[in-house]
């Protein structure tokens, strides 16, 4: 008798192993409304245009300001490594370029050469993806929990023409999507049945060949929907 509950414990512990680790490793999915603000590396680019002697005389610099963004993620918590994957798309708005074009009129007899620019206003989007790891530190108390986090995407870029006609002759940037990482960190609190996430991040690429380093600070929603 003893040796047949024995074979029945066991058996019922063989087929409600994998029902156990089936639930384990259910998969938790969750929806990201994101908003925040973008601010952009100190110069977009720098084009030279004209050289006299070991010095240029003409230029243009391109410069994007800080702007909002607003966009959506969707998480998934594989279980057990406590690794989350999350997909984003983030997009600017009322989002502006200041394009500065220089040129330099050369020394005339007793008079010094003389810096003229001319400034150019350039409404424009930039589309941020990404695809992110997202590795909880495991140092939460009071119900805040830090993580960090790392991955790869890109950026689309798409400028209108600029508010004043181009009459100078200014480099003027370009449409085109641009490869890219993410490096940031964040910390995620309960909120009225919700999570609420605070999150501040490198979005990393390059533009003509000059790295980006623009900064996103953003708050978000997080609502489970498996």
């Amino acid at each position: 008798m003893r040796s047949i509950s024995i074979v029945l414990l066991a058996a019922v512990s063989i087929l409600a192993e994998p029902h156990a680790v089936r639930a384990q490793s259910d998969w938790v999915v969750e929806v990201i409304p994101r908003l925040g603000l973008v601010a952009p590396d100190s110069y977009f680019y720098e084009v030279f245009a004209n050289f006299v002697g070991d010095g240029p005389v003409e230029w243009t610099t391109g410069s994007l300001g800080r702007a909002f963004v607003a966009g959506l993620g969707v998480e998934v918590d594989v279980g057990e490594t406590g690794v989350r994957f999350r997909a984003e798309v983030l997009r600017s708005f009322d989002s502006w370029l200041l394009a500065g074009h220089n040129f330099i009129i050369p020394r005339v007899i007793f008079q010094a050469p003389q810096l003229v620019t001319t400034w150019l206003d350039i409404p424009y989007t930039v589309t941020m993806t990404s695809v992110q790891a997202v590795l909880p530190l495991r140092l939460a108390g009071w119900g805040l929990e830090p993580y960090v986090l790392a991955g790869v995407g890109g950026k689309f870029y798409a400028f209108s023409e600029p508010r004043l006609p181009n009459e100078v002759g200014a480099t003027l940037p370009s449409d085109g999507f641009t490869w890219g990482g993410d490096l940031g960190a964040g910390v995620t609190v309960p909120l009225f049945g919700l999570t609420f996430d605070v999150q501040a991040r490198d979005a990393i690429n390059r533009y003509w060949d000059k790295t980006q380093h623009d900064l996103v600070y953003s708050g978000a929603l997080k609502w489970r929907v498996r």
